[in-house]
């Protein structure tokens, strides 16, 4: 992942104007306000998600009570064996024959929940001069509801450890289990869910290619490349979503996902409803209410290219370094992913979606 963050301060990385508010951007989506409409209403959510019915007004008999919704249970076992599938292939920078093998696993699996699976090829040109064949994978769950959101991930791994302690290993390609697979692997539980679970609800599973290979010294869009080429893809056709949540860095111990400034400044209301929801559901140690830099990650593209409101959850536990000390180095495997993080982090996504579904956040 990207891994510009300016910790504690905001900066302005766009080329291009930037909404003035949080708000002017959701003129962009087509059903964006209900996720405003969601704002006004008390989230009523209990502690591991129990939802409570809305009663009738003694003032007002006409006024209907919510629609119930059963969340399902998000199985953290279940993410881990998903994000420990990824790492025994090995490596997956873009390009090489376990990035490719990882590609047709992904492809397979998804169709196994009996969607269909469209792949986006393209050419990814990094910033080391190199050129490779990378492609997009989405997942769509019940197309034409009349409700649509995203949930995206990235799949590669970082070609280099240049964080690493050890000198002799930092031009060697790293696991990537949670800069990537941690994401994939939540992304494969939702799958998983949404297959046995109906939902009133249009959801697309994307993900993205070509995400970690960047380099500082190139400007930021060198990064991203995958999300990049979507959300042009998406702009150029029409393409409508009513928000989208990125994962990345989602399985670390001793993570923290607090709130990036990107995310805010184009998504700030989804990711309120999102912080509160888990804060309800008794996880605010792990959603905390602190307020971080902006990150260069592929929400960036979603956001300024596709007009789509997406908010980035991804860990920043350190106000001074940023990422966690795995970052970008070998410790970056599945040593370190932690099953109840997978497991929290996939059930308030999981609670999100089957809550806005019914209009219930």
């Amino acid at each position: 992942m990207v891994k510009r963050v300016l910790v504690g301060q905001k900066y302005n990385i766009y080329n291009g104007a930037t909404p003035n508010n949080n708000f002017q951007i959701m003129k962009y989506t087509k059903n964006i306000f209900l996720v405003i409409i969601a704002l006004t209403l008390v989230v009523t959510a209990c502690k591991e998600d129990k939802s409570k019915n809305v009663s009738k007004s003694s003032t007002d008999k006409k006024v209907k009570a919510q629609k119930s919704v059963k969340i399902p249970t998000f199985n953290g076992d279940s993410a881990y064996y998903y994000v420990k599938k990824q790492v025994e292939y090995g490596p997956r920078v873009t390009g090489t024959d376990a990035h490719k093998k990882a590609q047709q696993w992904f492809v397979d699996k998804f169709k196994s929940y009996g969607v269909d699976v469209d792949v986006q090829k393209f050419k990814a040109k990094f910033a080391n001069g190199k050129t490779e064949n990378a492609a997009n994978i989405i997942a769509h769950f019940n197309p034409g509801k009349n409700k649509k959101v995203i949930i995206a991930a990235h799949y590669d791994s970082r070609y280099k450890a240049e964080k690493d302690p050890n000198p002799e290993m930092r031009d060697k390609p790293i696991d990537g289990a949670d800069d990537g697979a941690s994401g994939v692997g939540v992304i494969f539980e939702l799958a998983r869910i949404l297959s046995k679970n109906p939902i009133d609800l249009s959801v697309d599973l994307i993900l993205f290619d070509a995400e970690d290979n960047g380099e500082s010294s190139a400007g930021d869009k060198s990064w991203c490349l995958g999300s990049q080429y979507w959300s042009k893809e998406a702009a150029g056709s029409g393409y409508k979503a009513d928000l989208g949540i990125l994962l990345d860095l989602v399985g670390a111990k001793g993570a923290v996902f607090t709130k990036e400034a990107i995310s805010k400044r184009f998504a700030g209301p989804v990711q309120d409803v999102i912080w509160n929801l888990a804060s309800n559901m008794g996880y605010s140690d792990l959603f905390a209410n602190i307020e971080r830099g902006n990150v260069d990650d592929d929400h960036l593209y979603v956001n300024q290219i596709a007009r789509i409101p997406m908010v980035d959850i991804i860990s920043i536990p350190d106000p001074v370094n940023g990422f966690g000390a795995h970052h970008h180095t070998h410790k970056d495997n599945i040593d370190i992913i932690d099953k109840n993080t997978l497991r929290r982090v996939g059930q308030v996504v999981i609670a999100f979606m089957y809550k806005y579904s019914v209009d219930q956040l």
